[in-house]
């Protein structure tokens, strides 16, 4: 015997509709915060810096660890506000003709202390010196944030790879760990804004879970991409290709 459907129960699209209008609001009250949030911890650091050259030593490490947990902080608001910009078409291209390898370099220069702080190996190999028509800062910002990423979700002592080779029409940078992982079911959705890994209360890794959206954001305005391949205890390749002039 079948029974009626309830009227009280909502239909699959409402309930779709009202999953998206939530997210929406999320994203823009981020967007906000982050705003309003950047003038004054720019104050902080300007201060704070002061503090560092007229402190004495005893007072100095302290002072060392607040600063650099602040540019932490600006450097979230900072790929928020980007982010917001981007999918806004505020971002005004500033296209040139790069070298990828001297690109990923400079990305890699921002990371030598995580680098060192964790005892990994950078195993980097370029096949092609290729150069790409493109923006110096977001490029560099793309590849230092999936040099970051595998640095982070990478074991002690462990090794992140860094292979470049080009195709007929593209450059190819992957940029692999041999950390956690990810499981196939999510990996879907690890290039949508706010979507983290490990979405426990406990979780082990900090961010805000835009980064890799960024990356992507930043691949497409280029006219590229960005795929990742990973397993389980394996760890993960991101591969972001480039197209050439």
């Amino acid at each position: 015997m079948g029974y009626p459907k309830s009227s009280l129960l909502p239909e699959p699209q409402e309930t779709t509709a009202e999953v998206e209008r939530l997210r929406e609001i999320n994203e823009r009250l981020v967007m906000l915060t982050a705003h309003e949030l950047r003038t004054p911890l720019t104050h902080i650091l300007a201060y704070l810096r002061l503090r560092q050259e007229s402190a004495p030593m005893s007072e100095r490490c302290e002072l060392d660890v607040v600063v650099e947990q602040a540019l932490a902080l600006k450097e979230r608001l900072d790929q928020v506000l980007l982010l917001d910009q981007l999918e806004a078409g505020l971002y005004e291209l500033h296209c040139a003709p790069l070298s990828i390898q001297e690109t990923i370099g400079r990305a890699i220069e921002t990371q030598r202390c995580h680098i060192e702080e964790k005892k990994l190996t950078l195993d980097m190999q370029v096949e092609c010196s290729a150069i790409v028509w493109g923006d110096r800062e977001l490029l560099t910002r793309a590849l230092d944030h999936l040099i970051a990423n595998a640095c982070k979700f990478s074991l002690p002592r462990g090794i992140v790879e860094v292979r470049v080779d080009c195709a007929e029409t593209l450059c190819c940078v992957r940029v692999s760990d041999h950390g956690i992982g990810i499981a196939t079911e999510k990996q879907s959705q690890i290039f949508e804004p706010f979507f983290q890994v490990e979405m426990t209360r406990s979780r082990r890794y900090n961010g805000l879970g835009i980064g890799l959206h960024l990356v992507r954001a930043i691949a497409e305005k280029h006219g590229g991409s960005i795929q990742v391949q990973s397993k389980v205890g394996y760890g993960s390749t991101f591969t972001m290709m480039i197209p050439l002039p």
